[in-house]
């Protein structure tokens, strides 16, 4: 069910006339991981058509402005930021402010949303809050299919991967989101063949988070490095595509369980004893962005 404001930007129309303008004379489908940490999360995806953001925490107005103008996506072109889940590294009071401004759609899981909801004492109608179940739907040109991932604790409300996929030229280009999760199913690896690119979470290093933080328990909700080589391996050895896993950006890196010279390590280790070596592993931060990949 959704619920309907106006949107505020006058320039939204005009957009949307130019991109049909161009429809059909330019394709691409760009990730940027903006930011991704325990601090703040936020990624871009979009094509000529459409975009979305991937949760929408940690940046402030001027910040997220900078970002985008940056990558040359202009905030108004935003159809929908997507949440994973309820903690405040992923939505906070700041990403419905972001999502007032520009008219923005906010999609969520109805139990995540009531804990999101019952934290900051939401009004009913304040926003555009568009639900989604584990059913896939879609955001204009985009195809979402939710995964269920494994995370608890405080206000989680039920926690999502996706799958994104966009049909290019009667073929599907699909890249896969996964993050804050403690595992990863077989089911979960069967949704994420084929992505020809994924954001997965790095989290800690399990020697590491041992020495430091033994009695701490949060870190065992996030995915090890360990585990994600592992989740690479079985991702690429169950896909046809021989460019599945082509871009592969390492989030939600610990700042005190990791390091990025261990991450790069144990992942390039991990994945090459399978004799995979054709995987652009990139880093993510919690202060700046990454670089732009289209993955067409």
């Amino acid at each position: 069910m959704a619920r309907n404001s106006k949107r505020k930007n006058p320039n939204i129309g005009k957009l949307h006339i130019i991109h049909n303008k161009y429809k059909g004379k330019m394709s691409y489908f760009k990730v940027c991981v903006l930011r991704s940490s325990s601090r703040g999360n936020c990624t871009a995806i979009w094509t000529a058509r459409s975009a979305i953001l991937i949760d929408c925490a940690g940046l402030s107005f001027e910040g997220l402005e900078k970002d985008l103008k940056s990558i040359n996506l202009d905030p108004c072109r935003i159809n929908g930021i997507l949440i994973t889940h309820g903690h405040e590294d992923h939505i906070c009071k700041k990403t419905f402010k972001i999502a007032d401004r520009y008219g923005i759609p906010i999609y969520i899981h109805p139990d995540t949303y009531q804990v999101v909801r019952e934290r900051y004492g939401l009004k009913d109608h304040q926003f555009k809050i568009m639900h989604h179940t584990q059913k896939p739907f879609a955001i204009d040109d985009l195809k979402i299919v939710p995964i269920k991932t494994f995370h608890r604790g405080g206000y989680v409300g039920k926690a999502f991967g996706f799958c994104i996929a966009y049909k290019h030229k009667g073929s599907w280009c699909r890249m896969g989101f996964l993050t804050d999760t403690s595992k990863v199913t077989d089911n979960m690896v069967r949704m994420l063949y084929d992505c020809k690119c994924l954001v997965i979470e790095c989290n800690h290093d399990t020697k590491l988070a041992w020495e430091k933080s033994p009695n701490q328990s949060t870190w065992r909700e996030h995915l090890n490095n360990e585990a994600a080589a592992r989740a690479l391996v079985r991702i690429k050895n169950g896909s046809s595509n021989r460019l599945a896993l082509k871009y592969v950006f390492l989030a939600h890196i610990s700042a005190r369980h990791n390091d990025a010279k261990t991450l790069i390590s144990r992942i390039s280790k991990g994945i090459g004893k399978d004799n995979i070596a054709d995987c652009d592993l990139i880093l993510t931060y919690h202060g700046k962005r990454t670089q732009v990949k289209d993955i067409l």
